[in-house]
């Protein structure tokens, strides 16, 4: 029979632990950086539809035509 090998888990050192931890920390602010780029897009393309949207409503907002006088009628 085959003998079986197991590696073995080594710890990383401070220093490998430091630099994984500051990647990490770089990474993770870029991804909260973008991602609140892409909420403040969005906030700002749902103002500017909203905005057409009133603009639009407001060109088309009928005023009632005045009506003729009517003679009273006879009793």
């Amino acid at each position: 029979m085959a003998k079986k090998e197991f590696s073995r888990f080594v710890t990383p050192d401070s220093a490998d632990r430091a630099a994984e931890t500051a990647k990490t920390t770089r990474l993770r602010a870029l991804r909260l950086a973008k991602e609140a780029d892409a909420a403040r897009e969005k906030q700002e393309a749902a103002d500017r539809e909203a905005a057409a949207k009133l603009a639009k409503a407001e060109l088309r907002r009928r005023v009632r035509a005045p009506q003729p006088p009517t003679a009273p009628a006879l009793t």
